[in-house]
């Protein structure tokens, strides 16, 4: 009979809004960025293009060779090794090769004949030959050059390659050239693609097929015919070079480290004659993975983002692996990171709510959670039922915390009865589950007889507790099925123990009332996700026409109700015991745009509305002291309006607050002064600084004689008590001419300005300081 399921998305309105996804979205960027701007992750980056390098194998051009000498042919003690080599320039030189370069360093002097025909072989190719030198590129390194004798080189060119002194000894940027102490002297690599460039480095492409460089031993080479050879070298650059093992420093190329290092120089110079390679540098990708994170996760449907982010990620993964196939480079390691820190974030915010909407005391779920659930499934059908506990205040006074989890875990046993997978929702003296049961009959008979298992005690400890309860019911309703949760609420509050325990809710039941029980469930959500803002309405001079203060109005837009009127919803929040928070919540926003306004140089007070309901004890002192310390505003700029001091139940008592108020250095005003038998007597007994004349004279004074006499005696007491006044409501240019008429000097109205939000306010402040502003904005 009972209807229940996992809670799929156990999240608050704030993790699941879009305000919360935009942010995590904004943490994950921030931190990625600043990584990228240290390349602390570059040698992710260099692991992932290894990687990529393997996912695409490409052929060389083939007009690069190279030739493999035994590395003792740089020992002075074996001229035999020296000869070979001569015979190998010789052979160069007659088959046509375009030119030639012995990457290898000879350091000493010369020592033998063999030596001298090696200086004379390499003067005989002269600028056809060139000699490569080496240059450390480690990070820290020293930069020293490591050459070969000049009494070998002589003429020849000199070019130089890199070495690294220091792990990885793998470098993915080849310099086309280095600025030594004889010069500018370019790279074997530059020299090698014997294509001219302008960057001043090339992204090395690793995806060739060693397999395809043109490849053979000296003594190989030597023993070919000579039409072999010709064919081999002719208008070709050729590279005589040892391998790997001549030197430690040598650099290697990424998953062939038993290829001679100048390869590394080869595949350079490949990469150069086909273009090079498109460099995708982190920072744009990083930004445009973050801007699509944030507009996916705008999208209004959770598989919709779901997905989203799964294109995103699969898109950003096939980028890297299919680069290397589109001649590019992407650095990914910092949107991987993004979306890694994403989802981290994101997690820990879910697994966040999802202990937020669990009893601390019971492990039981909350009344929230149901709210989600009902939230999140489609289809549901049946009630949702809520019990209430009576004299649940007495529950709280005897049992401690441990036995009142006791106390509900075994209620919570008896109504699972008849299912033991039966879920129950609580909050204090309220616990919720759904049925199933769509008739109205059958549902009332399933909760009398819920009530007779509750009629014997249950014993906790050495006691035994009494339990008195009732049960309040409320169809699930297609299409706004959270709304239901509210109504059981509410009927449970009506039923009574003795004449009405059962009672459900009907269908026919008004839906704005259904909406107030929804808003006081809804209102610190609604404050969290920035529903809830301030606009600010001004306070002029009707002399000079300037404004002299501004009034923060509390303004709530919800999603599917649109614009709820202030007096509705505050009332709301007056029901639901949050007026506090949302006393603050509009004091922290108009205290920070008051610190704008005389930061722009507009230095003019903030008025905050303050229920009188407030003034019943010193707690507000504490809130009004706490954000000021927060937000750091001179208390001299901030005026506290108080509304409805009808309400105010002891004059004494509010007197006192409002002193202590007043000792922070905030100023009072008298809100909507003249309705109400208690103005009067209030204004006489609690210290205001201002007084402000309601809209319903002010608006009558131009057609009704009473409602002038009204306005003008308020004006003319205001002026007699030495206290400020304002008259709201003025919406013409006549009103404001009757005013000037009976002396008010202060107005507040759509004559000059409506609410605005702080942006607009800030426009109009400007334009009515330079005399440039127009009415009604």
């Amino acid at each position: 009979m009972t209807l229940d399921g996992p809670i799929t998305r156990a999240v608050t309105g704030t993790v699941g809004s879009n305000a919360a996804r935009l942010r995590h979205v904004g943490w994950a960027t921030l931190i990625a960025l600043v990584l990228a701007a240290s390349q602390f992750l570059h040698p992710i980056d260099m692991a992932i293009w290894t990687l990529q390098s393997r996912t695409a194998q490409k052929a060389v051009s083939g007009d690069i060779v190279f030739l493999e000498v035994d590395p003792s042919v740089t020992d002075a003690d074996l001229p035999s090794k020296r000869r070979e080599l001569t015979n190998v320039l010789e052979s160069l030189r007659q088959n046509g090769a375009e030119k030639t370069y012995i990457d290898l360093i000879f350091d000493g002097q010369p020592t033998s004949p063999a030596d001298w025909e090696l200086v004379r072989a390499a003067a005989q190719l002269g600028r056809n030959l060139a000699f490569v030198n080496r240059i450390d590129v480690a990070l820290g390194g020293s930069h020293k050059e490591v050459r070969t004798s000049s009494w070998l080189t002589g003429q020849n060119d000199i070019v130089l390659a890199p070495n690294s002194s220091k792990w990885p000894n793998t470098i993915f940027d080849m310099p086309t050239a280095f600025k030594t102490a004889t010069g500018t002297t370019s790279t074997l690599a530059a020299d090698l693609a014997g294509t001219p460039t302008t960057a001043q480095f090339v992204p090395i492409d690793y995806a060739f097929l060693r397999s395809t460089v043109p490849a053979v031993q000296t003594d190989d080479f030597l023993a070919l015919d000579p039409e072999d050879q010709r064919l081999m070298v002719e208008g070709k650059r050729v590279i005589i070079s040892a391998l790997r093992g001549a030197t430690t420093d040598d650099l290697s190329v990424p998953t062939q480290h038993a290829a001679p290092p100048s390869y590394v120089s080869i595949y350079a110079a490949e990469t150069i004659k086909r273009g090079g390679l498109f460099l995708a540098p982190a920072l744009p990708i990083t930004a445009l993975v973050a801007l699509t994170l944030g507009l996916v996760g705008l999208l209004p449907s959770a598989r919709g983002r779901l997905a989203g982010y799964g294109i995103v990620t699969g898109s950003l993964l096939a980028a890297m692996f299919a680069s290397s196939a589109l001649e590019l480079r992407v650095e990914a390691s910092y949107p991987i990171l993004l979306i890694a820190v994403f989802v981290i974030v994101r997690s820990r915010a879910r697994w966040a709510a999802r202990a937020a909407e669990l009893d601390p005391d019971t492990g039981l779920p909350t009344l929230r959670a149901l709210s989600r659930q009902l939230r999140s499934k489609s289809g549901l059908r049946g009630h949702v039922v809520v019990a209430k506990l009576h004299s649940y205040e007495n529950i709280l006074k005897t049992l401690n915390t441990a036995q009142r989890a006791t106390y509900i875990q075994k209620l919570c046993e008896r109504l699972r009865i008849g299912d033991s997978k039966l879920t129950v929702y609580v909050d204090g003296q309220h616990l919720a589950w759904l049925i199933k049961e769509d008739e109205e009959a059958k549902l009332v008979d399933h909760l009398e007889g819920l009530r007779a298992i509750f009629a014997a005690p249950v014993p906790v400890d050495q006691n035994s507790i009494d339990v008195g309860i009732t049960f309040g019911a409320a169809r699930i309703k297609p299409g706004s099925p959270e709304r239901c949760l509210a109504a059981a609420l509410a009927a449970s509050e009506e039923t009574t123990e003795a004449f009405d325990p059962v009672k459900v809710a009907s269908d026919a039941a008004s839906d704005d009332s259904l909406w107030d029980l929804s808003l006081r469930a809804r209102i610190d959500a609604a404050m969290e996700a920035g529903e809830v803002f301030c606009v600010y309405q001004p306070k002029m001079n009707l002399g000079t026409r300037t404004p002299i203060g501004v009034e923060a109005l509390v303004r709530w837009d919800d999603p599917e109700r649109g614009s709820i009127p202030p007096l509705h919803f505050v009332m709301q929040c007056e029901k639901a015991g949050r007026i506090e928070y949302l006393t603050r919540y509009v004091l922290q926003s108009a205290c920070s745009a008051a610190n704008l306004l005389h930061f722009r140089g507009h230095r003019i007070t903030m008025s905050v509305n303050i229920s009188a309901t407030l003034l019943s004890d010193m707690r507000i002192v504490g809130i009004v002291r706490n954000v000021l310390q927060a937000t750091g505003l001179d208390p001299n700029f901030l005026m506290l309006e108080i509304t409805e001091t009808s309400r105010i139940r002891d004059l004494q008592v509010a007197r006192k607050v409002m002193k202590a108020l007043k000792s922070l250095g905030t100023s009072l005003s008298m809100d909507d002064f003249g309705v109400g038998a208690a103005n009067f007597e209030a204004l006489q007994a609690l210290p205001f600084d201002e007084i402000k004349i309601d809209r319903q004279f002010v608006s009558r004074a131009l057609t009704s004689p009473k409602s002038r006499a009204i306005t003008a005696s308020i004006v003319s007491l205001g002026a007699d008590a030495r206290i400020s006044v304002v008259a709201e409501g003025a919406e013409t240019e006549a009103d404001l001419q009757m005013l000037r008429e009976i002396g008010c000097r202060h107005v507040q109205g759509y004559a000059f300005a409506r609410p605005m939000p702080l942006t607009n306010l800030l426009t109009f402040m400007e334009k009515a300081e330079s005399g440039t502003s127009s009415a009604i904005i």
